[in-house]
């Protein structure tokens, strides 16, 4: 890191010291972001530039500083439960965290790639397991939705979530802090400086935050309470959380600013409260199959229950071995910006970007740990290791951009990335009832391991012309990309290179109604990057290698402020057509024993609705609310491989009742994904005094059902989750009482679904019980 954060500064420093300035600065980015404060215009940087959220011909939510707040953002689920269009399910351990956006959910959460791309500061995220990093010291978040790949590249497939962190001054000395507390140990602390060291010339910026919280539900093992590290203690779903950025900005002449900030994100979380429902357990109640290791019910049709069915032992309630823990993580970034300004019109932007992390988990397994599993002559406790591995990716930037006084904008750039990531993973036994904290994979155990190294090189534009006096404008993007991927399989000493190049344009129009009113027009083409099955069993060379994840997107949308800023409506309407979706299947020849792999053999079709509004009846009220349908479905002929290998539905000669035999999900609307999503709040504010004004605000949300497979017969209940916030403010302080889930809702979040010819089981991750707290903040 020392090495990496030395040729990080040399390389901008060489840099800056090439360029020439030819003209007057350009406002810095702590004058725009002032100035939008104080008018309530939300300034947000979706398109790598600052603009008016109203100005954008584009579905994006944010929130900013005070909004994550008072609406009690800690996490990317709540981000998800306030904005139209997003689900996000990070399973019971978070290493699987999976952002999902207009229904485009995929169809393994465990691959190197995603559907949706996760940004801080611009740098990119590339494994879930970094994916959340919480809301303490952030400026706002950003969810940009449909396809980004032409600014963003692969894998901006259905959208891209940015975090902005701390503001970055010149000029000014700033501080602010926060301490909270809440039921059942939860204690966050957070602050952060910035100080001018040479006014207008030099200033550096820190900013710290620790969270902790000791879990919400009972974990009814014995050995529970042993207080095992690392491991489960007590109740599930703790956490211990830190993170550390140190910045620093640079501007050596008028014209030019160099920003420095490294980050540094540490997790030690428990396991979620989850349980198993098992085939071979006799917990399923639909589908006569049958097959020759596991005859009977196959599958578990209906809702999915909140309350674990107890196991072998008899023990109600959760029964987790307590050295089971969720993610033991670490994540680092470094990230050097440059902005120069060439002239009044024209600038140029360089970014070098490092992100490293690395990961080990230790997942307990058994249907009731207190009951022995017995497994080829051996008895233990089943654990499962994954993720385990880590990451090392290094990017390079580079934008010149163009903005002229008739309002043209063009811009043209180059990026490179490369990467290194080390995936490992295994399941086995370990001694039964034993209390040594599993800190690394069994010695005994053979685990899957692969290593993947990817290099990328794009150039990208964009263009926007305005014509009829600015108030149609016409906007083209693209993004040619050019990937390698080289795999080394550990297991067998293989390596295997990918290699392929494609296009991504998006292209969109605008039309100014009048000066508040906004309707446009889009397409636009995603890519999800494909790659190299890394199974270790005889493949031909076309089911080695998988092609990209493509669609084609078209939306339509309006964007409304009226009375004077005092109320805001937007919507849009759009319809994804999704090709080469990437499935589990089978490989042609492969013994009953063999791994399925990926291929892009699938296709789906998604179509919907989002309207999001805020409205300030009078001074101190302000209500908003949010919807969003979603039909998402798989193409007709579309066959789930697992399905029909694991004879879940059935055969040909004994169908199932419930599904087919072939594993044909055609028409079935796709998993983990809901058809509505909603919420509403509200927020009121008065002066009681010269100097404090009193505040409160109500959120309610919810979603409709989704099915936790491909098959559409087992339901994740729908929920409706209510939080509130009341407290009174000063100039520089101030201090509420909050609520999460008031109503102390017992929901199933989300569910694993394992298919497999051997053994078939949902494991259901419940939702976090009623948690209240106190929050004190100050700046100055």
């Amino acid at each position: 890191m020392k090495k990496t954060i030395l040729k990080a500064m040399g390389t901008s420093s060489i840099f800056a010291l090439t360029l020439f300035p030819a003209g007057p600065a350009f406002a810095q980015s702590e004058d725009t972001a002032a100035d939008a404060a104080e008018s309530g215009v939300i300034v947000v940087t979706a398109r790598k530039i600052e603009e008016n959220l109203q100005d954008i011909p584009g579905a994006i939510t944010a929130f900013n500083k005070e909004e994550l707040n008072r609406r009690s953002i800690s996490e990317l689920e709540d981000i998800a439960m306030q904005t139209p269009g997003l689900v996000f399910e990070d399973f019971s351990n978070g290493g699987f965290g999976s952002p999902t956006i207009r229904g485009a959910t995929q169809f393994s959460i465990t691959g190197l790639e995603q559907n949706v791309s996760v940004f801080l500061d611009g740098v990119y995220l590339p494994r879930q397991y970094a994916f959340d990093v919480g809301s303490m010291n952030l400026e706002r978040i950003e969810v940009v939705k449909g396809p980004q790949s032409a600014l963003y590249g692969a894998n901006a497939f259905a959208g891209a979530i940015n975090y902005v962190s701390t503001n970055r001054s010149l000029t000014e000395v700033s501080a602010s802090g926060e301490v909270e507390v809440s039921e059942n140990g939860g204690f966050d602390i957070s602050g952060k400086i910035s100080v001018p060291l040479v006014h207008d010339v030099l200033s550096m910026r820190l900013a710290l935050g620790h969270s902790e919280f000791d879990g919400d539900y009972a974990n009814n093992h014995p050995d529970a309470d042993l207080d095992l590290d690392p491991g489960t203690t007590g109740n599930l779903g703790g956490y211990d959380k830190s993170m550390v950025q140190v910045g620093a900005s640079l501007k050596p002449v008028d014209a030019v600013t160099i920003d420095f900030d490294y980050y540094n994100f540490k997790t030690d979380s428990e396991t979620r409260a989850q349980y198993r429902l098992s085939r071979g357990s006799g917990d399923f109640n639909c589908s006569n199959g049958g097959q020759f290791t596991n005859f009977g019910l196959q599958l578990y049709c209906g809702e999915l229950p909140t309350t674990p069915v107890p196991g072998a032992s008899g023990t109600e309630g959760f029964v987790i071995d307590p050295r089971t823990f969720g993610l033991d993580s670490e994540s680092k970034i470094v990230r050097v910006n440059v902005a120069a300004e060439l002239t009044d019109q024209i600038s140029l932007n360089y970014m070098f970007g490092h992100s490293h992390g690395d990961v080990f988990s230790a997942g307990g397994s058994d249907r009731d740990a207190l009951v022995p599993t017995v497994f080829a002559g051996q008895t233990g406790n089943a654990f499962t290791f994954n993720p385990v591995g880590d990451f090392n990716y290094d990017s390079h930037e580079i934008r010149l951009q163009y903005q002229g006084d008739s309002g043209i904008y063009a811009m043209i750039g180059g990026f490179i990335q490369n990467g290194e990531d080390l995936e490992l993973g295994t399941g086995g036994l370990v001694p039964f009832r034993d209390l040594t904290p599993l800190t690394s994979i069994p010695d005994d155990a053979t685990p899957f391991s692969a290593y993947t190294e990817t290099e990328v090189r794009a150039i990208f534009g964009r263009i926007a012309v305005p014509l009829m006096d600015e108030r149609l404008t016409i906007e083209l993007e693209g993004r040619y990309t050019d990937e390698r991927k080289d795999l080394a399989d550990l297991s067998v000493n293989s390596p295997y290179v990918y290699k392929d190049n494609y296009f991504t344009p998006r292209a969109s129009i605008d039309y100014k109604i009048t000066e508040d009113n906004l309707i446009y027009a889009s397409v636009a083409r995603g890519v999800k990057s494909g790659g190299i099955n890394s199974t270790n069993t005889d493949l031909t060379d076309e089911e080695r290698f998988y092609s990209p994840d493509t669609n084609w997107t078209y939306e339509i949308g309006l964007k409304n402020t009226f009375m004077n800023g005092r109320a805001t409506l937007n919507l849009a309407a759009f319809y994804i057509d999704w090709s080469n979706l990437q499935l589990q299947v089978s490989a042609a020849g492969a013994s009953f024993f063999s791994a399925n792999i990926t291929q892009a053999l699938g296709g789906a079709t998604s179509k919907g609705i989002e309207v999001e509004g805020t409205f300030e009846p009078f001074d101190g009220l302000l209500l908003n609310a949010g919807l969003a349908y979603i039909d998402a479905s798989y193409n007709e002929g579309v066959i789930s491989s697992r399905i029909t290998r694991s004879l879940l539905c059935g055969t040909e000669t004994a169908p199932s009742d419930v599904c087919n035999y072939d594993g044909d999900i055609g028409g079935n609307d796709l998993q983990r994904t809901s058809k509505f999503q909603w919420n509403v709040g509200a927020s009121y504010n008065t002066a009681i005094s010269d100097d404090i004004d009193f505040f409160t605000r109500l959120d309610v949300a919810g979603q409709s059902k989704q099915y936790a497979s491909e098959i559409n017969v087992t339901e994740i209940e729908p929920r409706v989750l209510v939080n509130g916030r009341i407290g009174v403010r000063a100039d520089n302080w101030s201090l509420s009482l909050w609520g999460k889930n008031l109503f102390d809702k017992v929901y199933v979040a989300n569910a694993f679904f394992i298919a497999t010819p051997f053994f078939t089981d949902y494991v259901p991750t419940l939702g976090n019980r009623r948690r209240l707290g106190a929050t004190l903040t100050f700046d100055f």
